[in-house]
């Protein structure tokens, strides 16, 4: 029986991940990649379709209207129960701690200057524009209802993939401790993708803070180009199939 390498990717944003997973995955096809953003974004899908006006970003009452659709939506998408109560936003919370609530504002704001958001499903190709309402959802839901809402269910679809003969398994974003201590529990090697002197971006969203407390079992800095990005990536996986994976990598040499 082939035993799946379980590979758990950690990084800041716009740092390199996309480009290393994607070399990874030409050189061993029997790859399944998994996103918690793309399973949040699955969540987003379902609940931009239960809007039926953009509600004011500023008012509680109207924004609880469209959250009531959250639990059925979970219940389906994630395999998670609970309740309206569970979820809902307070006025006297959202007014001491307006950083965690700042992205859902943000986009609404968005649907309000560009409704064709609404109708458009969010892909890989344009989450960009969705970033905010994604990252909201993702936090938001680890805080109020399961700090492995997530990653559980990330963990349900690589055992099915394992099952189907996937030989590697790529989970990319991990943001929390809980979200790297959960793939661990299945078997994962955590590594960290990073591009030295490069802008690290959104440092007050809580996801971006809590991503520095991971510990990884392996840092790759990404200091070179994607022609060195690739040729580095055959060394890399040689080494972890044959369980040689070192503490740091440069992908290129200077």
């Amino acid at each position: 029986m082939v035993v799946m390498i379980i590979l758990g990717m950690t990084g800041p944003i716009g740092h390199g991940k996309t480009t290393f997973a994607d070399a990874l995955a030409v050189l061993e096809p029997s790859t399944v990649h998994f996103e918690s953003s793309l399973i949040i974004a699955e969540v987003a899908n379902a609940f931009q379709q239960a809007l039926t006006d953009v509600p004011d970003p500023y008012n509680v009452e109207r924004l609880n209207n469209w959250l009531r659709a959250l639990p059925g939506i979970l219940q389906e998408i994630v395999h998670v129960h609970c309740s309206f109560d569970q979820l809902k936003l307070d006025q006297q919370s959202m007014e001491e701690h307006p950083v965690e609530y700042q992205k859902l504002i943000l986009h609404v704001e968005n649907l309000q200057r560009k409704p064709e958001l609404i109708r458009q499903e969010i892909t890989k190709e344009n989450k960009e524009s969705y970033r905010p309402l994604l990252q909201w959802l993702g936090g938001y839901l680890v805080q109020k209802i399961d700090s492995g809402i997530w990653y559980n269910e990330v963990v349900r679809r690589i055992r099915q993939a394992a099952a189907a003969g996937c030989k590697l398994c790529i989970v990319g974003g991990l943001r929390y401790p809980t979200d790297a201590a959960i793939l661990r529990g299945a078997g994962a090697i955590i590594i960290k993708v990073y591009r030295p002197g490069h802008l690290q971006s959104d440092m007050l969203d809580p996801t971006e803070r809590e991503r520095q407390n991971i510990q990884v079992d392996c840092t790759i800095a990404s200091n070179g180009t994607v022609a060195d990005v690739k040729e580095f990536t055959k060394r890399f996986y040689a080494d972890l199939q044959n369980n040689k994976l070192q503490k740091n990598y440069q992908t290129a040499v200077i």
